[in-house]
């Protein structure tokens, strides 16, 4: 599976976290269904789940202006991270990318860059164990620009001290894609720990 990617040629090897490493993407999307009903805001599963890296307040502000409609950003975000956190500790590492974290652990620098705020992403790697194996974190918090704009990226590339040209992005988004070459990182197309080089 890893083979043909050769990743200890690379500075740092940087993941996304949602639907990257661990499959917590339903988990959201599930707490975005019984948010959206209770709004009254349309929902669209595929739509939200190309938006994954976007903080949720900033998807609910978008979403409300396409459809037209007055919505407490606030309250819904509330509400919706309020329901994912009830199920957070149901992620799993996808099996693939788990042995690819562990092959690779001492050997090449990991990070994580996420559009989940901190306390969600230090939860999911506690209670998966990742977070034996990657200690740099950049989530929504940490930046002000999030993705698709390179910064979350280029943020976990500063602080691994490794060079943003010779680092590695693994994503499941066209957003997250867009934003590691927006950095100048050479990116992976990672699905439920299937990888592709795009």
């Amino acid at each position: 599976m890893t083979e043909q990617f050769q990743f200890d040629r690379y500075d740092a090897l940087i993941f996304d976290m949602d639907g990257t490493l661990v499959d917590s993407m339903p988990l959201h999307l599930d707490a975005w269904e019984t948010t959206s009903t209770e709004f009254g805001l349309p929902f669209d599963r595929e739509q939200l789940n190309a938006y994954g890296g976007i903080p949720t307040r900033k998807i609910v502000s978008i979403l409300a202006e396409q459809h037209g409609l007055e919505i407490d950003v606030e309250a819904f975000a509330r509400r919706k991270i309020a329901l994912y956190m009830e199920q957070i500790d149901q992620a799993r590492v996808f099996p693939q990318m788990w042995e690819l974290v562990r092959q690779h652990h001492g050997k090449v620098p990991m990070g994580i860059g996420t559009g989940s705020p901190r306390d969600q992403a230090e939860r999911i790697l506690k209670s998966t164990g990742l977070d034996a194996y990657i200690s740099v974190v950049v989530s929504a918090d940490d930046v002000s620009n999030h993705k698709p704009h390179p910064d979350t990226f280029l943020k976990v590339a500063e602080q691994l001290g490794a060079n943003p040209a010779n680092c590695l992005v693994f994503e499941d988004t066209p957003i997250g894609i867009q934003a590691g070459k927006a950095g100048g990182m050479a990116t992976v197309l990672a699905t439920e720990g299937e990888l592709q080089l795009v």
